[in-house]
C-alpha cells in the first residue's frame, strides 16, 4: 500500500476523498489550508477537507506555507510515495514536488490544456462552452502544465450553473482518481505531454466580475449569471440597492441597456443585444424570490432602470 499524502481544501476535494475512502486509498496525512476567520467576532471557520478528516479522526496538517524549508523537511521525513492534490489552492514548489517517490498527481476540472487556472468551472460556463471535463495529471512547477494521465469529457447543459456542473465533475473525478492512483502505483500510468499553448486561462474570480454590464449581449450576461450561481452570484443595482440575480435567460427583443421591460408576468431588461429575462433574484437584505414575486412586491414599473 502506497504512502499517500492528500492536499486539498474545498468541497470538491472532499468528494474525491470519498472515492479514495471507498477504494481503500485513505491518505496517511491530509494537508489543507489554515482555518479562516470571518464575521464581527472573527470566528474560526474550518476548511471542508479538515471537517471531512476530523469526522474520521484522520491526521490533519495546516501549514501556513507548504513551500517553506520547515514544511519540506517535515514532508521529507514522512517518506511519501505519492502526493494527491485536489483543489488545494496553493502552487507547490519544485522542491516539494520532488519529494514523493512516485511524484505528485492532480485533479483539474477542465480538459487540459484548456482552462488552466483557479476557476475552470466558472470560466467554462462564462465563455459559453458546451463541453468540459476532468483531467488527472502528473504535476510540475508550472500552472496545470504537467503530463496528462486520464481525461473524461462531459457536455454542459444550456441552463446548468456552476454549482450543478461542479457536482457532476466531482462525480467524474471520483471515478478517475482511484484509477489514476492505481495506474501510477503499478507504473502503468500514461503520460501525454501538454502543448505549451493554453487556449483560454481560468484566472481567479475577482469581485469586479460579479457586476453585470448591461451593454453586453444578453447571452453573455446569461452565461455570467449561470457561471456565478449559486456562489458568489452576479448583481446589478436597482433603486439604489444591490440586486443579486441567480437565474436568467437570453431572449429576443430590444430595449436600451438596463431598461426594465415587463411582458405579462415576465421581468426583462435591455442589453447590448437582445433582452435578458430575470427568473430568480434576491433583493438586498431579502430572501431569494421569483421574478413575479419581485414585480409584485416592489411594484416594478416598465421603464425603470437596472444599473
Amino acid at each position: 500500500m502506497a504512502n499517500l499524502i492528500f492536499l486539498g481544501t474545498s468541497d470538491f476535494a472532499c468528494r474525491t476523498l470519498d472515492a479514495l475512502e471507498r477504494a481503500d486509498y485513505l491518505p496517511e496525512l491530509i494537508i489543507t489550508r489554515p482555518d479562516s476567520f470571518s464575521g464581527r467576532n472573527r470566528q474560526p471557520s474550518m476548511p471542508p477537507v479538515k471537517k471531512w478528516a476530523a469526522a474520521r479522526k484522520l491526521q490533519v496538517w495546516q501549514p501556513s506555507n507548504i513551500n517553506s524549508r520547515e514544511s519540506a523537511e517535515k514532508l521529507r521525513s514522512l517518506a511519501p510515495d505519492l502526493f494527491v492534490v485536489v483543489a488545494y489552492g496553493r502552487i507547490l514548489s519544485k522542491e516539494v514536488l520532488s519529494l514523493p517517490a512516485l511524484g505528485a498527481i492532480n485533479v483539474h476540472a477542465s480538459l487540459l490544456p484548456d482552462l488552466r487556472g483557479a476557476a475552470p468551472v466558472e470560466w467554462a460556463i462564462m465563455r459559453g462552452y458546451t463541453e468540459t471535463g476532468v483531467t488527472t495529471m502528473f504535476m510540475d512547477e508550472g500552472l496545470d502544465t504537467g503530463d496528462i494521465i486520464l481525461q473524461q469529457a462531459t457536455a454542459i447543459g444550456p441552463e446548468e450553473n456552476s454549482g450543478q456542473l461542479r457536482e457532476r465533475l466531482a462525480a467524474i473525478a471520483q471515478q478517475l482518481l482511484p484509477e489514476t492512483i492505481n495506474l501510477v502505483c503499478q507504473g502503468q500510468a500514461p503520460r501525454r505531454l501538454q502543448p505549451q499553448i493554453c487556449p483560454q486561462y481560468a484566472p481567479v474570480l475577482d469581485r469586479a466580475i460579479e457586476r453585470l454590464d448591461w451593454t453586453l449581449p444578453a447571452q453573455a450576461l446569461a452565461n455570467k449569471v449561470r457561471a456565478l450561481a449559486p456562489k458568489p452570484g452576479s448583481f446589478c443595482e436597482f433603486r439604489g440597492k444591490r440586486l443579486k440575480i441567480y437565474k436568467a435567460a437570453a431572449v429576443s427583443g430590444s430595449a436600451p441597456a438596463g431598461r426594465v421591460v415587463l411582458q405579462g408576468k415576465r421581468l426583462l431588461a435591455g442589453t447590448g443585444q437582445g433582452l435578458l429575462e430575470l427568473v430568480e433574484v434576491k433583493p438586498e437584505g431579502k430572501r431569494m424570490s421569483s421574478a413575479l414575486d419581485f414585480i409584485n412586491g416592489y411594484r416594478i414599473q416598465a421603464g425603470e432602470t437596472f444599473l
